[in-house]
């Protein structure tokens, strides 16, 4: 992580977007109180169920759908934005090329760092973001099949 990134850093934001399965979700989190100032989910459930599960093609095409919706309600925060995060993986690999593409894009549009997000591993570290870390720890992380 780059110094200007680091928790207690005055004034920034990173933008963070999930399309690693069938929810497009958008969040920015502070860098300076690690507070979240804004997250928003557009859930697919309803576009899947008459399926029985989850459509990888469909998905992708109401991720692209979902994700300018949701950045047009944060337009006005973009100018504070220091880094955009994404997750890569694992997933479902067409539905986590809408995300990529669209954090790439906007990384470079905003001249910011791009940071890539293991979906997994971003469970097991939001232990940490309101509480002190105990370590040594131990944590089981069980995930399904879908990669």
């Amino acid at each position: 992580m780059s110094e200007n990134l680091q928790h207690g850093s005055a004034g920034g934001l990173i933008l963070g977007i999930e399309s690693s399965c069938d929810d497009s979700s958008v969040a920015l989190l502070d860098i300076e109180t690690l507070e979240l100032k804004f997250h928003k989910k557009i859930s697919q459930d309803a576009e899947h169920c008459a399926f029985g599960g989850v459509v990888p093609e469909l998905a992708a095409r109401l991720h692209t759908a979902a994700l300018p919706k949701i950045l047009e309600q944060i337009k006005p925060e973009l100018p504070r934005v220091k880094a955009v995060a994404v997750t890569n993986e694992p997933g479902l690999s067409v539905s986590l090329v809408g995300g990529v593409a669209m954090a790439k894009a906007l990384a470079s549009s905003l001249r910011v760092p791009l940071i890539a997000v293991n979906h997994l591993a971003g469970h097991v570290y939001s232990l940490f973001l309101s509480q002190e870390a105990r370590l040594p720890a131990g944590v089981l992380l069980v995930s399904g099949g879908h990669t």
